[in-house]
């Protein structure tokens, strides 16, 4: 069995492996195959904002199977799924078997469990991350049977951390190329957007009328050739005009 000081040098060697990629499927590939010994075959990093919102804007890398992504927001999952919301509210990182269920608020949440053990996501483990920003994020590991021994999880701790870091700056190095098309106050409206709250809410926050909220939210539609609000928090953060870190 190996010790604490194995997988602590199994991390080490990770974290120097991460350090070396240059691109998010790079990233993918590299993240998983530190894992893949402990079977773990899937890993997310993505912000979480609060429902209704759309997650997949928010996602930094995925590997999810083929047709589960579609399946999740088809049947708009998301709203009741127990690992994302245990991941919105809590500090410590935990296992997907150890994120509380409340059959109220997430009336389907043993139907989302269940189907994503059908696509060989039966257990796994979430690393929460804290953020600057209003959005809070998470690093999620799964596979049919993997190890959740406390070495393990500990390493996955440290690891999925600097997965995070690492797909932020990447992140942040696409948007460095990007010209700007928004008004500081249009990214405002939209950070706020994204974080899942209303207009007459964001308006409070900011201190602005909601007329002006949605004002804002529609000129930077206009600007960013988007059809919806949905559709404009989509293109701000594929063209870095809004971060979700």
């Amino acid at each position: 069995m190996a010790s604490v000081v194995d997988h602590a040098r199994l991390a080490f060697t990770a974290v120097e492996r991460l350090e070396k990629v240059s691109g998010s499927r790079e990233l993918i590939e590299t993240f998983r195959s530190c894992l893949d010994p402990f079977g773990f075959g899937v890993v997310l990093i993505t912000g979480l904002p609060d429902p209704p919102a759309d997650p997949t804007p928010f996602f930094l890398i995925n590997s999810w199977p083929a047709g589960w992504h579609e399946r999740y927001i088809e049947k708009d999952f998301y709203r009741d799924d127990p690992v994302a919301q245990a991941g919105r509210t809590q500090i410590d990182p935990f296992t997907w078997g150890e994120a509380p269920v409340d059959p109220e608020r997430q009336p389907r949440a043993r139907q989302v469990m269940a189907e994503a053990a059908s696509v060989g996501m039966r257990d796994g483990f979430v690393v929460p991350i804290l953020t600057s920003r209003s959005v809070q994020a998470c690093v999620s590991v799964a596979g049919d049977k993997p190890e959740l021994s406390p070495n393990v999880r500990r390493m996955i701790h440290l690891v999925g951390m600097f997965a995070h870091a690492r797909a932020v700056r990447l992140h942040a190095g696409q948007k460095a190329l990007t010209k700007r098309l928004l008004s500081d106050r249009e990214r405002e409206v939209l950070r706020w957007t994204a974080a899942g709250k209303t207009a007459w809410e964001t308006s409070c926050i900011l201190g602005i009328s909601e007329r002006t909220v949605t004002y804002h939210v529609t000129t930077a539609a206009q600007r960013l050739q988007a059809v919806s609000r949905t559709h404009a928090v989509a293109r701000a953060i594929t063209l870095g005009e809004i971060s979700i870190s």
